[in-house]
């Protein structure tokens, strides 16, 4: 076995050389603490240090024990939920299969971490905070989020039928009047009829195939919904997964994009601002991309 140590790295690693399953050991220095939020926060330390030092290595598997479980007598929940929770934020981000191997008789412990395992799963939002704002991540309805502005596309014909459907007679007559009146417009703004949001911003977007202008467009189409929105004085805003669909855009070219110039929008604006992403539930592969944009992000 050969060992790798740094002396100002908290990892050292050992190549097995055959002589086990795997292909190389990870020792890390690892000190738990009474604190449950510094525990939490050294458990997630770990996870993220351990995974990135793999894909880095070019590793394409990981497995952990419940570390903390044993002689240091940590409680079981406060350890495998940020356990669980880091590696599934890892997963969003990298390629990589990831272990926990919890011992037989440790029934406790396993059930624990199934538990928070089922958890996650089940789980249809991420998100994350930036300064004074927001943006989450969630599989669910467009026409049932409780914001101030929701956001439609003049040229999705299925989403505007959606939203003025769902909206009834006053959208529906604000929309198409305005429309005549100013068929130009870079967003038609109708009252929210029988939606629970205080607006609906119809925005005059066309998608197109060549990736640099699909990127500018997108640029473009935030910077005006986020101008509109402050006019507004809104706090909260939904979007569709504008592009994802019917237009069949690149959707890595897409989310990559709406993610950064959000991000940047309530940054450089100092935002007090809510945005949502709304995901249909059978667009795992959309919402999947969008979680991954997001925390690639916060990095």
């Amino acid at each position: 076995m050969k060992i790798k140590e740094n002396p100002k790295d908290s990892i050292f690693s050992i190549t097995t050389d055959g002589k086990l399953p795997s292909k190389i050991i990870y020792f890390i220095r690892w000190e738990p603490n009474s604190d449950s939020n510094m525990l939490d926060q050294s458990i997630r330390q770990l996870v993220s240090t351990l995974i990135e030092k793999a894909i880095n290595e070019n590793y394409k598997s990981i497995a952990f024990p419940a570390i903390g479980c044993g002689e240091y007598g940590c409680s079981i929940k406060h350890i495998a939920e940020p356990f669980i929770s880091q590696a599934q934020e890892q997963l969003n981000k990298f390629s990589i299969q990831i272990l926990f191997v919890i011992q037989p008789d440790r029934i406790d412990i396993y059930d624990e971490f199934y538990k928070q395992l089922h958890s996650i799963e089940q789980s249809n939002s991420t998100s994350i905070t930036i300064e004074k704002g927001k943006i989450i991540i969630e599989k669910g309805d467009i026409v049932k989020q409780n914001v101030d502005v929701i956001i439609g596309s003049s040229s999705s014909e299925n989403l505007r039928q959606v939203l003025i459907k769902a909206g009834g007679d006053e959208v529906e007559t604000t929309y198409y009047q305005t429309y005549l009146d100013n068929p130009n417009s870079l967003i038609i703004s109708t009252p929210p009829g029988q939606l629970p949001c205080k607006r609906i911003f119809f925005i005059k977007w066309e998608p197109n195939k060549d990736p640099e202008l699909l990127r500018q467009s997108v640029i473009d189409l935030i910077w005006n919904v986020i101008q509109n929105v402050i006019s507004y004085n809104y706090v909260s805003v939904a979007f569709p997964a504008l592009g994802c669909g019917e237009h069949a855009c690149s959707i890595n070219v897409v989310v990559e994009t709406m993610i950064r110039e959000i991000r940047k929008e309530i940054q450089n604006r100092k935002l007090s601002l809510l945005v949502k992403f709304i995901i249909q539930p059978n667009q795992q592969n959309v919402y999947d991309e969008f979680c991954k944009q997001l925390l690639s992000s916060d990095e």
